[in-house]
């Protein structure tokens, strides 16, 4: 028989967000991480982004998360909030694809939003755009 857990006077407990309210907190924070999966391993990395026009939109550089793009790939992207103070917080999760974005007026309008890489030692020219299947969120109280 195994041992009993052991009782903690902190109790959290989930709730279920939904979508209007996962929106509210994507567009509340400027970074979050993108999850693919690269030569069969999965990665996920730390990217700023922006919710827009019903997506997630960045800049990138050559590299891995371009190629994930260029292949339309399945992805999740996901932020969240934690305050230790009082074991509050939350996460969002987005699963969709991830596509580059190659259209001149698409690429045009996102230029105009004012989205620019947290990391400026090089221009990240490509935009990659996650168009959402699915966005499911929770609050931990």
């Amino acid at each position: 028989m195994s041992p009993e857990p052991a009782s903690s006077p902190i109790m959290n407990h989930s709730e279920v967000l939904d979508q209007a309210r996962c929106v509210d907190l994507l567009e509340s924070t400027p970074i979050g991480r993108i999850g693919f999966v690269d030569d069969g391993v999965p990665l996920v990395l730390p990217v700023n982004f922006a919710w827009f026009d019903d997506g997630i939109v960045f800049r990138t550089l050559e590299g891995k998360k371009l190629a994930a793009a260029a292949a339309t790939q399945t992805v999740c992207f996901e932020v969240d909030h934690w305050d230790p103070a009082d074991h509050t917080g939350w996460s969002v999760v987005v699963t969709g694809t991830a596509r580059e974005v190659t259209q001149w007026a698409e690429y045009e309008e996102l230029e105009r939003i004012g989205l620019v890489p947290w990391d400026r030692d090089q221009w990240r020219p490509f935009w990659i755009r996650i168009d959402p299947d699915a966005i499911t969120g929770r609050l931990l109280r």
